[in-house]
């Protein structure tokens, strides 16, 4: 039943109450009724509700039809608390809610009735469901801060962002090249963005911007020792692309042990038609489970690939580049061991002064001229002129990259001198990108920018 009845009194808040609550689908902490009443009969939010997906997309788009909204939201709190209470009441009497201490918080639990649907209010209890009054009234009573968001489009256009516009004045660039950083975060409080360059050039002088949020957990395109000593934070995101990156980690290697590129032109040019035998072997193609797959940085990633690996029978040994991993689920070995006893090689370290050139072309020669190479680390990690080179002269089986040295990579990049292009398979840096994982880097972000108007620090990489 749609909510057409703006008569505010007890009965109708009761029943808003009451829809609220088997919305929300647990018990509701009492203080959280304050706000369900003034939403409500906001003619905004109760014309627009159902076809809003979040708290922050409400706010956001009540700023847009009315500047003054949350402050007429603050006011309706206060006002309509007297009116909420008697609701309570009445919904209590009427044994339609009941009330308990839930870890020591009053909380308001539906009871069986036949009070019709209202599917507003339901709808505001699922979009309470992971927010907390304490989250909620932070962005009600904020001050606008200026926030530019200078890479929109590194997380894709078909990710929602209206949560991080419901945060303040947000000014939103698709993307932002180097030449125009600066002017465009002039007089900026918080700064989002993934792979631009945050150098002392470009920070200097800033004295108004607080925070710098990255759509990334790399971090070494700021300047983390400029923006310590001159009070400004940087937060990055980690752990959101875990399953994903290991996800295509996977795709990549099978891709080239299972030669698929020679066996799907073999169908596809009708040879297979043209064949006389039902299977086709010329191609040879082996089992994981009868190979030893060396993992460079034991992280989060790392280890997700391992258990892949383990899975898949093959026998497992690492290298950590920080020495800082250090497991007994896995064999640990050195640099050199590593490369010498590897038949498969999958990279998922950072770039840093230890990593960078780690392959250089010394270290790929050491590699089994059968091994396959696969890196989804960062580009840098990889010599790609020593890389091209051994492959060119029959090194390595295969090798897979979905990161490089120069991203997107240069029309006449080293890169494109491979001569076996069979041998090879390139992904433009989308390992992390899964839709489901590029929105929750984005919410990620939303916390992090949440946190800090509150005077917390959360994901703070340079404290």
């Amino acid at each position: 039943m749609k909510l057409v009845d703006r008569m505010k009194d007890e009965e109708l808040g009761t029943a808003l109450l009451y829809n609220f609550t088997k919305g929300y689908g647990q018990p509701v902490p009492i203080e959280l009724y304050d706000v369900v009443l003034p939403l409500l009969y906001n003619d905004f939010i109760r014309e627009h509700i159902l076809s809003l997906t979040s708290l922050q997309e409400c706010i956001y788009q009540g700023v847009q039809k009315d500047e003054h909204f949350k402050q007429h939201i603050l006011e309706d709190i206060e006002n309509d608390k007297t009116m909420t209470s008697k609701a309570l009441g009445v919904a209590m009497i009427q044994r339609i809610l009941k009330f308990e201490i839930v870890d020591t918080t009053m909380c308001g639990v539906a009871l069986p009735t036949d009070i019709l649907d209202l599917n507003e209010a339901i709808q505001l209890g699922k979009m309470f469901q992971n927010v907390s009054l304490e989250d909620f009234m932070t962005l009600l009573r904020q001050e606008d801060v200026h926030i530019v968001v200078l890479q929109s489009a590194s997380v894709g256009k078909d990710i929602d962002l209206s949560q991080i516009c419901s945060l303040g004045q947000v000014t939103m660039y698709e993307d932002t090249k180097p030449s125009e950083i600066r002017g465009r975060i002039l007089g900026a409080d918080i700064v989002i963005t993934n792979k631009n360059q945050m150098t002392k050039e470009v920070l200097e002088g800033l004295n108004r911007l607080k925070l710098i949020c990255l759509f990334a957990t790399g971090t070494n395109n700021v300047d983390l020792t400029y923006c310590r000593e001159h009070g400004i934070k940087v937060a990055n995101v980690k752990d959101y692309s875990t399953t994903t990156v290991a996800q295509h980690t996977l795709a990549l290697l099978m891709h080239l042990v299972e030669k698929n590129v020679a066996y799907d032109h073999f169908v596809k040019s009708k040879e297979y038609a043209r064949s006389e035998r039902f299977s086709y072997f010329d191609d040879v193609f082996h089992d994981v489970s009868s190979m030893t797959w060396g993992i460079v940085g034991l992280g989060h990633i790392g280890r997700q690939v391992a258990g892949i690996a383990t899975a898949m029978g093959a026998k497992v040994q690492y290298y950590s580049t920080s020495g800082k991993n250090a497991t007994s689920d896995y064999q640990q070995v050195d640099f050199d061991t590593l490369l010498k006893t590897s038949d498969i090689i999958t990279i998922h370290a950072p770039l840093n002064d230890q990593t960078h050139y780690l392959f250089n072309e010394e270290a790929l020669r050491k590699m089994k001229k059968t091994a396959y190479l696969i890196n989804v680390g960062r580009g840098g990690i990889i010599e790609e002129k020593a890389l091209v080179k051994v492959l060119n002269e029959g090194h390595l089986s295969g090798v897979g990259l979905d990161v490089f040295e120069h991203e997107p990579l240069l029309e006449d990049d080293v890169i494109y001198q491979i001569q076996d292009m069979d041998k090879v398979i390139l992904t433009p840096h989308i390992a992390w990108g899964s839709i489901e994982a590029r929105q929750r880097c984005v919410n990620e972000v939303y916390q992090n920018i949440l946190a800090f108007l509150k005077g917390e620090d959360r994901s703070i990489v340079n404290l």
